[in-house]
């Protein structure tokens, strides 16, 4: 099985060689300074609950501006994160479960998307007219995905596995999400790991069909990305990280109950047609996740020797990071 392996001079030394965007404060028109935020992400569906709450001004009610700047992939991210490139980042868990088990002192702030089994928005795509039918014929393949070292290589080794193949013998290569499809048909891959909205567009284009939902290796129903800051920041802006839970609960409670308004926003923000984006599988963003939605995945990551060693997880909780008695989204 791969393994991540992550430790702090690795992450600022990537992080030094990366660039983004200048740190820009405002004042509001009252004079009260606003705290700008450096946020990270990546083109997914996921990240409409920030874009909607900065069109809602929701922020900026809360003395917050925000500097967003994409990156490759989730672990790019939070390199990024722990080299001082930013104060919050999203991604998905996996980087981070990592991260902690080496002794990098990252924390989740507040829940992004939640996976439901039944409602995948993450699928494992082939040619349409490709002679690879089951897990096990994918042995010795090439898989595209968004990052050799996530949960969507693990998910789709376990994945293999369990359809009586050798999810060990897949050779996943990293490749941008908008270019999966054409390295697909091309033969450039014999499969990709395609999120929304790419699933989606690469499905209605009649080039590829539906070979599995590699996430249900992991479990039917997980949160599969979250909301991420290193603990001296936690520590440092308590009242700035209380603010962002508040606005991304309230912004991913709207967005799920009103999804047709951010479509103008996903759109803009991925580079896709207004189209594409509505007749995707759409993401469900979080309010707030049971502890077994984490835990079920932080398990998988030890089982998969993604950490070597079992993890606390509430400990890697931030203060107010929203937590549910039951499933709720």
């Amino acid at each position: 099985m791969s393994r991540l392996v992550l430790d702090r001079r690795r992450f600022a030394g990537l992080a030094a060689a990366a660039s983004f965007a200048p740190l820009l404060r405002a004042a509001p028109a009252g004079g009260q300074a606003t705290q700008t935020l450096r946020i990270l992400t990546i083109k997914t569906d996921g990240v409409k609950t920030l874009l909607w709450a900065q069109q809602q001004n929701l922020f900026a009610a809360h003395g917050l501006a925000i500097d967003l700047v994409t990156t490759g992939s989730s672990a790019a991210s939070l390199t990024a994160l722990i080299g001082g490139s930013a104060d919050i980042a999203a991604g998905s868990l996996f980087p981070t479960f990592a991260a902690v088990a080496h002794g990098v002192p990252v924390k989740f702030i507040a829940p992004e998307v939640l996976y439901h089994g039944d409602h995948a928005d993450s699928l494992l795509l082939v040619k349409a007219d490709s002679p690879i039918r089951t897990a096990r014929d994918l042995n010795g393949k090439i898989i595209g995905v968004d990052s050799v070292k996530d949960l969507y290589t693990l998910a789709t080794r376990a994945w293999v596995d369990n359809g009586g193949g050798d999810g060990a013998s897949l050779k996943p290569i990293e490749l941008p999400p908008p270019e999966f499809l054409a390295a697909l048909v091309a033969g450039r891959i014999d499969a990709g790991v395609f999120n929304t909205p790419f699933a989606s567009i690469a499905l209605a284009g009649g080039k590829t069909r539906l070979l599995g939902k590699p996430l249900d290796a992991i479990a039917p129903r997980f949160l599969l990305s979250a909301w991420i800051a290193s603990a001296d920041f936690i520590q440092r802006n308590p009242q700035a990280v209380k603010s962002y839970q508040t606005v991304i609960a309230q912004a991913a409670r709207y967005t799920n109950a009103h999804q047709d308004e951010t479509v103008d926003l996903v759109a803009t923000f991925t580079g896709q047609e207004p189209s594409q984006v509505r007749g995707a599988i759409r993401a469900t963003s979080a309010v707030a996740v049971t502890l077994p939605e984490m835990q079920r995945p932080l398990d998988f990551a030890y089982t998969y020797k993604l950490i070597d060693r079992p993890l606390d997880l509430q400990a890697m909780l931030a203060p107010g990071f929203a937590l549910a008695a039951r499933d709720i989204t």
